[in-house]
């Protein structure tokens, strides 16, 4: 039997003797496994992403990685990890360059073999003509693209990526999903992300956290529900009156339920059985036909968004008997 890469038991962190981050998680992780870890904000994914990393002492049980305990001091161990955080920093006055020739350093990398790669790096993350400038002078996405290079400068078995998609463009988004579909054929991956569209592209297994708490712990195609109405979100950006004119114009749109529209957040609702694409394309088209931009697009309400509503619901009703767990026997 292969050993696992990763193994929790009981894993469990608390704050200051007060805040439960994390409770009692036990989770196996099989080589070659793409796992989605998807749950609110304050759930408990960066809380777990920490523990993985050895980042944090946990309160009560314990991490391995490739059969190995980690901690603290398993410098080598995480040397087979490449890590994305979902808020990367970077040392004050660094170039692209100079960081991923440290992070490469501090990864062990010999010059003969760090040099070479990380230009490949630079230029897979269309960082080259970049390269000298100062860190923080780069736009988010590229820093964020930063962050997806120096995770895998080394070539790790193991990448864990947190929300690895905030502040990419449509673009390099879809740029990461090709990526994260290219390593998932050779890679165990851990991702944390808040856009399940892609989720359900590329991973095999979801763990849901709510309040530090596992909900859900298993294949990814057993949490998706029967199709429902879509929720749409789309973020505007434009004048006033011209948003009020195409709201008028999106709400006698056939396909649609409700068009709801609050300061510059427009809220649409999909006919159950209506095409998403065709309604899409007809609210996206009236909006241009105003010089309306669209600053961010947000699906909800199918397959995998329902399920997970309606496990965290139910989640919220079991109260006390949630202190009870039967044995498994």
């Amino acid at each position: 039997m292969a050993t696992a890469a990763i193994r929790t038991q009981s894993l469990t962190k608390i704050y200051q003797s007060r805040q439960i981050a994390l409770n009692c998680v036990d989770l196996v992780v099989e080589p070659g496994t793409v796992l989605a870890v998807l749950g609110q904000n304050g759930a408990g994914k960066t809380t777990l992403v920490k523990l993985l990393l050895g980042l944090q002492l946990p309160t009560a049980g314990k991490v391995e990685i490739f059969g190995q305990r980690m901690t603290p001091n398993a410098g080598l161990l995480r040397q087979r990890i490449g890590y994305v955080p979902a808020i990367p920093r970077f040392p004050a006055g660094m170039s692209p360059i100079q960081y991923l020739d440290l992070i490469g350093r501090l990864q062990g990398m010999p010059r003969r073999t760090r040099r070479p790669r990380l230009v490949q790096m630079l230029r897979a993350a269309d960082l080259q003509r970049v390269s000298g400038t100062a860190i923080q002078q780069l736009s988010t996405g590229m820093r964020s693209r930063l962050a997806i290079a120096a995770s895998l400068i080394n070539d790790p078995e193991l990448l864990i990526w947190d929300e690895p998609a905030q502040g990419l463009d449509p673009e390099s988004r879809r740029s990461m999903l090709q990526l994260l579909q290219q390593l998932a054929e050779a890679k165990t991956l851990v991702v944390c992300s808040h856009h399940l569209h892609d989720i359900q592209q590329v991973c095999t297994q979801a763990i849901l956290l709510h309040e530090g708490q596992v909900v859900y712990n298993g294949e990814l195609d057993s949490l998706k529900a029967a199709p429902t109405a879509a929720d749409v979100t789309i973020e505007l950006v434009g004048e006033r009156k011209e948003i009020a004119e195409a709201l008028k114009a999106i709400q006698q749109t056939e396909e649609l339920e409700s068009a709801v529209l609050a300061r510059t957040t427009l809220k649409v609702k999909l006919l159950a059985g209506a095409s998403m694409t065709g309604a899409l394309v007809n609210v996206l088209v009236m909006l241009q036909d105003k010089s309306i931009e669209v600053a961010d697009l947000r699906i909800a309400g199918e397959g995998t968004e329902s399920a997970i509503a309606n496990l965290l619901r139910e989640e919220g009703s079991r109260g006390l008997t949630r202190a009870y767990q039967p044995s498994q026997g």
